[in-house]
């Protein structure tokens, strides 16, 4: 129990410094100071967040393959989830690792609100941020909770696996609603921080995909596999296979041909 007051008394004195940065600034403002405590907690979880975000769109790219495993062997259980396992070694994917931040992220909020909820403003008039005039206390509103819902479902569905699954779905559905409603009853200034730390990990996330979508096109995560030949055009990879040698030296042949043929007429 004091190391958990610990943690709450040292969240209430990182508002409190955060605010002093804000006032120096020429901004005093404590809804100021939570949006720059977010961007230090953000900074603070990258490489677990950054690990997560890559984690997830390796298991996107794999998507195809997975499904072929399970139903292959599907009626073959364990050497089902052996095939799997190896499936995620090979392509260096965790498939828990997006739970680790949002272990992480449980704890910060329920000190993040206790901190809230008991805190001495130095100032109370800058307690108020924008429309809210103390974010001690709920929205009145309404707006951050729908902007904690909102942002909580892009984060999701730019983050989301499979998003015909239809246990991921309901997810993509009842956990933003299950924000809000959260947002809706405690203070202000954890939505706050929920929204921008969201806004964060949206932009983050875009990033992550932004950069592997040249390896998820290749991979084929959205359908068969494909295989990109030196003239830059896609073969599908079992189409290539299927080939015979005699094929292949055919079009070899048809292309040398065809090399032959102009520059005899260029001569």
């Amino acid at each position: 129990m004091d190391l958990w007051q610990s943690i709450v008394t040292g969240f209430s004195e990182l508002i409190q410094f955060c605010y002093r940065i804000t006032d120096m600034a020429g901004l005093a403002n404590y809804g100021l100071a939570i949006i720059l405590i977010t961007f230090i907690i953000k900074i603070v979880l990258y490489p677990l967040t950054n690990s997560q975000m890559k984690s997830m769109r390796g298991m996107q790219a794999i998507q195809p393959k997975l499904k072929e495993l399970q139903a292959k062997y599907r009626d073959n259980p364990e050497k089902m989830n052996a095939e799997i396992m190896k499936l995620y070694k090979e392509h260096g994917v965790n498939p828990f690792g997006g739970c680790l931040p949002l272990l992480i992220q449980m704890p910060i909020l329920f000190a993040f609100y206790q901190a809230l909820i008991n805190f001495k403003y130095t100032v109370p008039a800058h307690a108020a941020f924008l429309w809210m005039p103390n974010i001690s206390l709920p929205d009145p509103y309404y707006i951050l909770p729908v902007l904690t819902a909102v942002t909580t479902y892009l984060q999701q569905r730019i983050s989301t696996v499979d998003a015909n699954d239809p246990n991921q779905k309901t997810m993509m559905m009842v956990m933003p609603l299950f924000i809000g409603w959260i947002a809706m009853k405690f203070a202000a200034g954890l939505a706050i921080y929920w929204v921008t730390f969201n806004l964060l990990n949206i932009l983050q996330q875009l990033y992550v995909n932004y950069k592997n979508q040249s390896s998820l096109a290749v991979s084929g995560a959205g359908g068969g596999q494909v295989a990109i030949t030196d003239s830059g055009s896609v073969e599908d990879e079992d189409t290539a296979s299927d080939m015979g040698p005699e094929a292949i030296q055919g079009k070899g042949g048809n292309a040398h041909a065809k090399s032959r043929k102009k520059r005899k007429k260029r001569r």
